[in-house]
């Protein structure tokens, strides 16, 4: 056997250099495999619901997945269900039958051992209705129903107050002006107050929910505005006047459908259409307001016609589109720096793993993994739960850290030499 030559010292530079070559020759020769896949976890079949229009709600332990379908179940309107996180059946915890709800298009909000959501239709005065339904399933509780002078036909789902007390939402119709409105319900239930009124000029229609930061609520509309194509506005949680904190015009975007995320003092969120190509952009805007600044545009290729909102990882905005990628306009899953970009394609749905996703993405408990929901697609065509890894860091990336630490070590074995 040959013994190796050198000192020390030599021997271990060598070994770090040949560990460091192996890296950036693996990273290199996987740059151009290395992609998340969406795996279909479980497909709707009409009796079990159809049509998720809604995002996921991940349980406390992280083990169970819930929303609802906007249509299907024993009575066809629509159904709360549960999936397991790995995959597997899907369990109908609640089915609507109009008098006590119909058509929710909304997620879920958990709180304790209990579901809280809405429904589009149904209820008393068929406006509308605030529910709760138990996580191990049971009938559903109305809380609070619409009837068209507090709100009509809410499209978003709720957001919790910060003592825990108070539910808060927007609707899409009634009010004052029939514009839609903002409102507030007890946790426990009871009367629906309305915190705030639209009127065309400060938006119109809204269908996302509200993002709660320091007693304000953060939202848009899909319409209205100076050019009718919809705001970003603030409210008190107490209620009172409508701040537009933007307006879009269509080439900064056009009618947004999704909820705001807040970070760092700014608002990002996604428009439907407008932009460069009219598919859709990502958007920031400061939550004191000002000017809308696009972050990124939809081609058709990299995906169109965003519906839902962005969860943000890191340095990295995470989300679905409803059309656009590789398979005949059924939209993908896509990951954008924060700063703004280049949208990066994680994978485009291919109507057998699901189509048409118009739900935001859900971050598994170890960060590891998104949730979401389709439209249309799977086994039966009724739509699916769906998950894709969260995205490695780039193996050229690697690849070039790798080669930076030969450089490094490069210059400090010269500087030894000397």
């Amino acid at each position: 056997m040959k013994v190796p030559t050198g000192t020390h010292s030599q021997l271990r530079t060598r070994g770090i250099l040949a560990s460091l070559l192996a890296i950036a020759a693996l990273c290199l020769a996987c740059a151009c495999t290395s992609q998340a896949h969406i795996t279909d976890l479980a497909s709707f079949n009409y009796t079990n619901g159809q049509f998720a229009y809604a995002g996921l709600t991940l349980s406390g332990d992280g083990g169970t997945l819930y929303g609802t379908t906007s249509s299907g179940g024993v009575n066809t309107d629509g159904n709360v269900f549960s999936v397991p996180v790995g995959g597997g059946m899907v369990t109908t915890l609640a089915t609507f039958n109009g008098a006590n709800g119909q058509y929710p298009y909304a997620g879920l909000t958990l709180i304790g051992s209990t579901l809280y959501g809405t429904t589009y239709e149904g209820g008393a005065n068929l406006a509308g209705t605030v529910f709760s339904v138990p996580v191990g399933g049971g009938t559903p509780t109305t809380l609070a129903t619409f009837n068209g002078t507090n709100g009509a036909t809410p499209y978003a789902g709720l957001t919790l107050s910060a003592d825990g007390s108070t539910l808060y939402g927007t609707t899409q119709a009634g009010g004052a002006n029939s514009d839609g409105t903002v409102f507030s319900v007890p946790v426990g239930g009871g009367t629906v107050t309305t915190l705030a009124t639209f009127n065309g000029t400060n938006g119109n229609g809204p269908s996302a929910g509200l993002t709660l930061s320091g007693g304000i609520l953060y939202g848009t509309t899909q319409q209205g505005g100076a050019n009718s194509a919809g705001t970003v506005f603030s409210v008190p949680v107490s209620g009172g006047t409508i701040t537009t904190l933007a307006t879009f015009n269509v080439t900064n975007g056009q009618y947004p459908q999704a909820s705001l995320t807040l970070s760092g003092g700014t608002l990002y969120g996604t428009t439907y259409q407008g932009g460069a190509s009219n598919g859709g952009t990502v958007f920031s805007v400061p939550a004191g307001g000002g000017t809308v600044t696009i972050l990124a545009t939809f081609n058709g290729t990299n995906g169109a016609n965003p519906n839902a909102g962005l969860i943000v990882k890191g340095g990295t905005f995470y989300g679905t589109t409803s059309g656009g990628g590789a398979n005949d306009g059924a939209g993908t899953v896509f990951s954008l720096p924060v700063g703004g970009g280049s949208i990066t394609t994680l994978d485009s749905f291919n109507y057998t793993d699901g189509a048409n996703p118009e739900s935001c993405l859900t971050l598994s408990a170890d960060g590891s993994t998104l949730y979401g929901s389709t439209l249309n697609g799977g086994a039966n065509g009724a739509g699916t739960v769906f998950s894709v890894p969260v995205s490695a860091p780039e193996p050229g990336t690697l690849a070039l850290a790798a080669i930076g630490g030969l450089a490094l070590l490069g210059r400090s074995t010269r500087r030894r030499k000397r």
